[in-house]
């Protein structure tokens, strides 16, 4: 757990959640990076003991201490948890890290090429999950919920853009893997996410914040493919066969 004793590079360095907290405080990673964090809050009239409260509730966040068992849920209460839990991270998550990645490119790209690329692939990410997360909200999982909740209105293919909850559960599975594409080259290009020894705090928290998504969207796609989606399929074909 941070202490206000260590400095701001130090906090970054060891717990990946803490550079989106920092920002929500208006603490420039690298303009104080080697100050301590309560001189930073005393510089920016900030309570160092609020700004400590929200770096342990991200940490707690992330470390799984809210997660539940899958497999005890209904098919609406997984997909208020999908919801709530991972599309609220990538929507909370994505923008940070696509913006300190263009800084990054912007500023050390002549030294470090690798970076141009990891800002476009950041922001590729970016703009692909946000819309694949949109299409979940808008279409799939509304018609989910209303297959488990009112099975006679959901069963009629009067109700819904496609013939089967099939087509797109396809579509968005093969976005999953575009997704797992993306950020298995943005693993490449930064060394499986370890920023070098001579980087910069906006670089360590850059690195650590996409090791942190990488974990959170295994998590994601996890809920989705394996438990959330095969399980529709088989709610669907069970009510074509009564119906």
């Amino acid at each position: 757990m941070p202490t206000s004793t260590q400095s701001i590079r130090e906090i970054i360095s060891t717990q990946s959640s803490a550079a989106a907290v920092l920002r929500r405080f208006d603490i420039d990673i690298c303009s104080h990076a080697n100050e301590s964090l309560n001189q930073a809050c005393v510089e920016l009239q900030l309570s160092v003991d609020q700004v400590l409260e929200k770096l342990a509730a991200a940490e707690a966040k992330a470390s799984g201490a809210t997660s539940v068992e899958p497999a005890s849920l209904t098919l609406s209460r997984l997909i208020q948890h999908i919801v709530r839990v991972h599309h609220s991270y990538v929507r909370q998550e994505l923008p940070g890290l696509t913006e300190m990645a263009r800084k990054l490119a912007a500023k050390h790209a002549n030294r470090a090429p690798e970076l141009k690329k990891v800002a476009e692939l950041t922001e590729d990410l970016r703009a692909d999950l946000f819309a694949h997360i949109q299409k979940e909200e808008l279409v799939l999982f509304p018609f989910i919920t209303q297959m488990e909740q009112d099975l006679p209105i959901a069963s009629s293919s009067g109700n819904a853009c496609f013939r089967s909850i099939a087509q797109p559960i396809f579509i968005m599975v093969q976005e999953h893997e575009s997704a797992g594409r993306i950020v298995a080259e943005l693993r490449r290009l930064t060394q499986d996410f370890e920023a070098p020894a001579s980087a910069c705090a906006t670089q360590i928290a850059l690195y650590g914040g996409l090791r942190a998504f990488d974990l959170d969207l295994k998590q994601h796609v996890h809920l989705e493919n394996d438990i959330l989606f095969p399980r529709a399929i088989e709610m669907e074909s069970l009510l074509s066969a009564r119906g």
